[in-house]
């Protein structure tokens, strides 16, 4: 084999070698591109305190992951007037929520003093939210102690307000919408769009 076979045969082989070497650093530098797209995206769920979730509805509605807490993980309660000044959502979007998912009874104790007890949501994508049990002793009686429930949207012009309660049978959420006095206190779910999150 003369010098220049052997320069032919060298040559293939460093090319090689470099295309090689280009497509694994185009590989691992697209995997940490979309590594970081995903942690932005993580990120951009999560506004004021609140972590929305896709759970893939037709709306493209988001849920907040779970009812309203505190920095303390208190969860907290308001009135209507209160409630109303958040994105809370509406008797449609409840509707859709318990249309478009299972739903199941959810017992968890997320930490060793405080147990966790309601209603999981999975929606289409596989995401879930919880929406507790509260008890309003003003509105619930002895044979109804406690009920998963939170404020809708309502513009109606009286003291009673739009309530959302959910029952679950055979794994489908059974919406049953009440009326609620607007001066006691109940927990909130939050809901925003996508485009929302920008």
């Amino acid at each position: 084999m003369d010098i220049k076979e052997k320069a032919k045969q060298y040559a293939e082989g460093k090319a090689l070698e470099a295309i090689t070497s280009a497509i694994e650093q185009a590989y691992a530098d697209g995997y940490e591109d979309g590594m970081k797209h995903r942690e932005n995206e993580e990120l951009e769920l999560i506004k004021d305190g609140v972590k929305y979730v896709d759970l893939g509805l037709p709306s493209g509605t988001l849920w907040s992951s779970s009812c309203i807490r505190d920095i303390s993980k208190t969860r907290r309660v308001y009135t209507y007037i209160e409630a109303s000044k958040f994105s809370i959502p509406t008797k449609d979007q409840f509707l859709e929520l318990c249309k478009e998912c299972v739903a199941s009874p959810f017992y968890n104790s997320w930490n060793s003093d405080q147990l966790t007890r309601g209603i999981k949501f999975i929606g289409s994508t596989g995401e879930s939210i919880i929406v507790e049990y509260i008890s309003i002793s003003e509105f619930h009686n002895v044979d109804k102690p406690e009920t998963v429930g939170f404020w809708l949207r309502d513009n109606e012009d009286n003291n009673y307000k739009k309530y959302a309660e959910v029952k679950v049978e055979e794994g489908k959420a059974k919406p049953i919408i009440s009326n609620l006095f607007m001066g006691l206190k109940s927990q909130i779910m939050l809901v925003k769009k996508h485009e929302d999150l920008a």
